[in-house]
């Protein structure tokens, strides 16, 4: 089963990313992109992959705490042939409680350093020159974690919750 730790966002959170999304688009008409779908918007906090036990990275996700935090978008920018928002900083704090929580629990996953951001096209190349679209600021209250799996459905990348550890307020 291949599994991720993320940040599930607000349907306000979300507009806000298919917003930009579709500027995007207007500006790369005629590219074959690979748009991430509206329902697979997410910040992933810790990318763990193919594992068998999901009840062993649901007895480590039980023992994150953290309080509820804002986050919002802060810009965009690309990582190769990747395009991407930025999210704030302060998400930082709990992916390294998720990623601490995963290896006190011996789960391996992908230990690159974590940048917050949300994934929102795949294979864009953007003239060089282009004016880009400026991504609106938007914040929502993150509320809790979620273990995410991924699969293919129908030729569909298909991402579904499968356990969420909420926050809690001291």
């Amino acid at each position: 089963m291949r599994l991720f730790a993320a940040i599930n966002f607000t349907d306000e959170f979300k507009k806000s990313l298919l917003d930009y999304q579709n500027e995007l688009k207007n500006l790369c008409a005629g590219q074959r992109v690979n748009w991430t779908r509206s329902e697979n918007l997410h910040m992933t906090l810790a990318f763990i992959g193919e594992f068998k036990e999901p009840d062993r990275v649901k007895s480590a996700l039980e023992g994150v705490i953290f309080q509820p935090f804002e986050i919002k978008t802060t810009g965009s920018g690309n990582f190769g042939a990747l395009r991407w928002v930025g999210i704030s900083d302060n998400s930082v704090k709990l992916a390294e409680k998720v990623r601490s929580a995963l290896d006190g629990a011996k789960i391996p996953y992908d230990t690159k350093p974590f940048s917050p951001h949300v994934t929102v096209a795949r294979e864009i190349f953007i003239e060089k020159g282009a004016r880009l679209p400026r991504v609106k600021e938007v914040s929502m209250t993150v509320g809790r974690i979620s273990l995410m799996k991924s699969e293919r459905i129908n030729g569909r990348l298909t991402y579904t919750e499968i356990y969420f550890k909420e926050a809690q307020e001291y």
